[in-house]
C-alpha cells in the first residue's frame, strides 16, 4: 500500500500542468461571482449561445484559448511540487494528446456569526471532481460532496420547513441543530457528428443570460436527465428529459419511495445577425402516477422538435405547461441588454378584461450587464428586475408543480413577487470584489388554510376566489438585503480561495420586523451556484 501511494505522489510530481484540452466537455466553472468564461462572450457576431449553461468547452474553444481564459493570467508553474499543484494547478492530470484526465479537490470551510439569530455557523464539506476526455468525441465529469454544517437562522428554518438544504438536497440531522447532506453529479457526454451532442447525467441546466431565469435555473437539487443539443450555423435546439421527484409520501404507504414526475423541455435559440438573440421555451411536468393510473415515462412528449403544447392539449391537458421567450441584445461590446417572458396560461378574454384572473400566469424579467465598465479592466456591472403574478408555476396537483426536491425550477422566490437585484464586481490580479444588493415583495400564505399563489408546492386549487389577484397578495412581505465580500484567488483551476464578507438582511411584513447582519470567513473551491437571496 505505501508502494502505491509513493508510485502515485512520484506521478503527480513529474506530471507537468497540461493544456485545458477543451473537447466536448462543460464548463463547471458555474458559479456566478468566479465564472472566467462568460464575462468574455458578450461580443458581436462570437454566434456562442449564451442563454445555454452550462457553455460547451469546444464552442467556447473556437474563439478563445480556453487554458488562458481558466488561469485568468496567474501564474502556471511548468514543474510544479505536490505543494504547488495543490495551490496553483490540477492536483492531478494525465494526458496523452488524444484523451485527458483531471482530478481536484472541493471544500468549503467556512465559519460565521449571525448577529440576528445571536449564534455562530460552521460549514465542513469535502469533495473531489474528476474531469476529462476519451479521444475526440466522449467528455466526462462527475464530483461527490460531503457535508455538515450549523447555517444562518433564516436557512435554517427554510431548511426545516421544506427538509432540503437550498440546492443540495435532503438533510439529516447533526447535531442539536445542525445538517448533514451530501450530493454528487456526473455526466457522460458523446459528440455525434458535426452537429449533435448528447448528454447523460445527473445534474443542473441554466436556460436563460441573465443571473435569475423565469425559464429553467440552477436552483433546486440534481436530477437525472438526458439531453440532446443540435447546432447548425446561427441555431441551437436542446431537448432535455428529466426525472424529478416530489418530497411528499403518502402515509397511508409507510415508508415508501417518494412520489416521480417528469419534465421535458425543449429550447431554440437562434442568434439573429452580429447583435441579436431569440429564445423559444416550452415545457411539460407530469406524474409517473396520476388518478388513472401509472403513465411512467409518456412517450408522447419524447419526439424531438415536436411541438408540447398541443400534445399535451390531445392527451387530455392533464399536464403542467410552461412557455417563454428570450431575448438578448448586445448594444456595444462586452454588454448586452436581456430580457424573458413566461406563460403559464392564456384565455384572451381574460387576459385584457381587467379582472385580474387567477390563471393570468404571467411574469417577465428585464436586465442589463456590462463587463469592463467606462473601459476600465475587470469591472463589471449586472442588473435585473422581475416580476411574476400570483399561481404561476403552480397546478392543480403539488406533485405537478414547476419544481423538484421541495425547490423551485426556475425564480428562487417563486411567484407572486417583484424583485430588483444589482451586482457590481471588481478584479484586480487575485483579487475579487462584490457587492451585491437585492429588494424584493413577495406576497406569503396566511394562516386560513388559502394558497395566495407565492409557493408553487401548494395546489392553485385552495386559492381564495377567481378574480381580483394582485402580486403582493396574501402576507405582503418586503426583503431588503445587501452583500459584500472581498475573495483572493489562489487556484484558478478549481476556484480555490480565501473569502470575507458582510450580509445585512431585514424581512417586514404586519406581523414581524426582522433584521440584522452576518460576518463570515471561509477558505473554498467556488464551482457550483447556491442561492440564500430567498424570501
Amino acid at each position: 500500500m505505501k508502494r502505491r501511494l509513493f508510485t502515485f505522489w512520484i506521478l503527480l510530481f513529474f506530471l507537468g500542468p497540461q493544456s485545458y484540452l477543451a473537447s466536448q466537455v462543460y464548463s463547471h466553472y458555474n458559479q456566478s461571482s468566479f465564472s472566467p468564461i462568460e464575462r468574455v462572450l458578450q461580443k458581436p457576431g462570437l454566434n456562442i449561445h449564451t442563454s445555454v449553461r452550462p457553455f460547451r468547452m469546444d464552442e467556447v474553444a473556437r474563439h478563445y484559448n480556453v487554458d488562458s481564459l481558466v488561469q485568468r493570467g496567474l501564474p502556471n508553474p511548468v514543474h510544479p511540487n505536490i505543494f504547488s499543484r495543490f495551490f496553483h494547478s490540477d492536483l492531478f492530470s494525465w494526458n496523452d494528446g488524444s484523451s485527458e484526465i483531471r482530478v481536484n479537490p472541493l471544500f468549503n470551510f467556512e465559519v460565521g456569526k449571525d448577529n440576528v439569530a445571536n449564534k455562530n455557523w460552521l460549514v465542513n464539506t469535502r469533495g473531489l471532481m474528476i474531469e476529462g476526455h476519451l479521444g475526440a468525441n466522449v467528455g466526462f465529469y462527475a464530483d461527490l460532496l460531503e457535508n455538515q454544517a450549523t447555517l444562518p437562522g433564516y436557512i435554517d428554518e427554510y431548511i426545516l420547513q421544506r427538509g432540503v438544504v437550498p440546492g443540495q438536497g435532503r438533510r439529516k440531522q447533526f447535531g442539536d441543530e445542525g445538517h448533514d447532506f451530501s450530493q454528487s453529479t456526473g455526466y457522460l457526454s458523446y459528440n455525434a457528428g458535426p452537429w449533435f451532442n448528447l448528454q447523460v447525467g445527473y445534474g443542473k441546466n441554466f436556460i436563460g443570460d441573465g443571473y435569475r431565469t423565469l425559464l429553467l435555473s440552477d436552483n433546486a437539487y440534481s436530477y437525472p436527465y438526458f439531453k440532446m443539443t443540435a447546432s447548425y450555423q446561427k441555431v441551437k435546439y436542446q431537448m432535455l428529459v428529466t426525472e424529478m421527484k416530489h418530497l411528499e409520501r403518502d402515509p397511508t404507504l409507510g415508508d415508501t419511495r417518494y412520489p416521480t414526475k417528469y419534465g421535458v423541455f425543449h429550447y431554440l435559440n437562434w442568434n439573429i445577425g452580429r447583435r441579436l438573440s431569440v429564445g423559444l421555451f416550452e415545457s411539460v411536468v407530469w406524474a409517473a402516477q396520476d388518478t388513472v393510473g401509472y403513465r411512467g415515462l409518456d412517450a408522447s412528449y419524447l419526439v424531438p422538435f415536436a411541438v408540447l403544447r398541443p400534445i399535451e392539449y390531445a392527451l387530455g391537458s392533464p399536464d403542467n405547461m410552461t412557455m417563454g421567450l428570450n431575448l438578448k441584445y448586445i448594444p456595444f461590446t462586452d454588454a448586452a441588454l436581456y430580457g424573458q417572458f413566461v406563460l403559464g396560461e392564456f384565455k384572451q378574454d381574460e387576459v385584457f378584461s381587467g379582472n385580474k384572473w387567477w390563471a393570468n400566469k404571467q411574469g417577465f424579467l428585464l436586465g442589463f450587464k456590462a463587463y469592463n465598465l467606462f473601459g476600465l479592466p475587470h469591472l463589471d456591472f449586472q442588473t435585473e428586475y422581475s416580476q411574476v403574478r400570483p399561481y404561476t408555476y403552480s397546478h392543480y396537483e403539488p406533485i405537478t408543480n414547476y419544481g423538484h426536491y421541495n425547490q423551485e425550477l426556475a425564480h428562487p422566490l417563486g411567484a407572486n413577487f417583484r424583485e430588483s437585484i444589482s451586482f457590481v464586481k471588481y478584479r484586480i490580479k487575485r483579487w475579487h470584489f462584490e457587492l451585491m444588493t437585492q429588494f424584493a415583495v413577495k406576497g406569503l400564505d396566511l394562516d386560513d388554510g388559502y394558497s395566495y399563489g407565492g409557493d408553487i408546492l401548494q395546489p392553485n386549487t385552495s386559492r381564495p376566489g377567481d378574480y381580483d389577484h394582485t402580486i403582493g397578495q396574501g402576507l405582503k412581505t418586503q426583503l431588503t438585503q445587501g452583500k459584500f465580500h472581498v475573495a483572493y484567488l489562489i487556484n484558478p483551476r478549481n476556484n480555490m480561495n480565501l473569502t470575507a464578507g458582510v450580509q445585512y438582511r431585514e424581512t417586514v411584513n404586519d406581523l414581524e420586523s426582522i433584521g440584522g447582519s452576518y460576518l463570515f470567513f471561509a477558505f473554498r473551491t467556488s464551482l457550483h451556484n447556491f442561492y440564500y437571496d430567498f424570501l
